[in-house]
């Protein structure tokens, strides 16, 4: 079903001018005059990137340009780009995953140039009016209990350093709190999620014969989920469900070919834009904008209705 929420280490210098250099256009060079500066995660999560495409095509069809900057699962790294992207002269900034409690210094400098800041994932700070809720997994949380009968063992592979995580793995909790499911907590890499969780998985699997009651690998997003289905294929081993959040187009591959059970999928590419639209809005408005914190659309994706799902979003595939 789909339904709207309300929201609720370091890099090298020269890796960073790397990444810096990586960009769809510099500021102030045609069309607006304006430019978005666009923080990643990592460039290895697909998901995350592609709400921050939501919005860097947003803002481009407004003759904005962007600069995407790659922090590499670093949040020393992040601040550093954010820094950084106000010395070019960007005009607003969207973050995404980093918790903005931990952006001090980048949200600093932003503030200090007047550069407005939103965050995709990493919720509201001063200084950062927009942000996007991206936990919304008590829906997926419920599947996965009903699924399982409400007893059995449970694999949950979660990254706490992430905001989206720490707050899916919450709604899981509340979910099996007072049920016979026992869940056993593992801790993904990033990068490396595939790797990592797919090497968790199997040693969860090592321990955890066939036919000893129901079996589940849950993860918090989907990468790590297509790692466990990978260490799944590896075993042999079809008696265990698998979940994922996102709705990525990998995962829903393997919901189609029956490998992952479910995944719940997110609008993060609109989630994005409307990011975007809020930052542009508040740049143009005589006054502050109200700040706020904007929900999203989902929807459980099982076999039963992936096929139906992808014709409706062909972008997806």
């Amino acid at each position: 079903m789909t339904g709207t929420r309300p929201w609720a280490m370091g890099l090298a210098l020269v890796a960073l001018a790397s990444g810096l250099a990586g960009c769809s256009g510099e500021a102030g060079s045609s069309g607006s005059g304006r430019t978005l500066g666009l923080v990643q995660f990592s460039g290895d999560d697909v998901y995350s990137n592609s709400a921050l495409q939501g919005a860097a095509d947003y803002a481009e069809s407004k003759g904005w340009k962007t600069i995407t900057v790659d922090a590499k699962g670093s949040v020393d790294g992040a601040n550093t780009a954010m820094e950084n992207l106000v010395t070019r002269g960007v005009d607003a900034m969207v973050v995404s995953v980093f918790p903005s409690s931990a952006l001090g210094a980048g949200v600093a400098a932003a503030r200090q140039a007047d550069v407005p800041v939103a965050n995709w994932g990493g919720g509201r700070a001063d200084g950062v009016p927009f942000a996007a809720d991206t936990a919304l997994g008590d829906e997926l949380a419920e599947r996965v209990v009903k699924d399982m009968g409400g007893e059995g063992e449970l694999l949950a592979l979660g990254y706490r350093p992430g905001l989206p995580c720490q707050n899916r793995e919450k709604s899981l909790d509340e979910a099996v709190k007072g049920t016979g499911i026992k869940v056993t907590r593992q801790q993904i890499t990033i990068p490396g999620a595939v790797t990592s969780a797919s090497e968790a998985t199997l040693g969860w699997l090592a321990s955890h014969p066939e036919g000893g009651g129901p079996l589940a690998v849950w993860a918090c997003f989907d990468d790590p989920a297509v790692g466990a289905v990978s260490a799944l294929r590896q075993s042999g081993r079809d008696d265990v469900l698998s979940y994922g959040l996102n709705g990525t187009a990998p995962a829903l591959e393997l919901v189609k070919d029956g490998e992952l059970t479910a995944t719940l999928w997110i609008d993060g590419p609109g989630q994005g834009a409307e990011l975007a639209k809020r930052l542009m809005a508040d740049l143009d408005a005589s006054g502050p904008a109200d700040p706020a914190e904007i929900g999203g659309t989902t929807q459980v994706i099982d076999k039963d209705g992936v096929n139906e799902f992808l014709k409706q979003h062909p972008e997806i595939r």
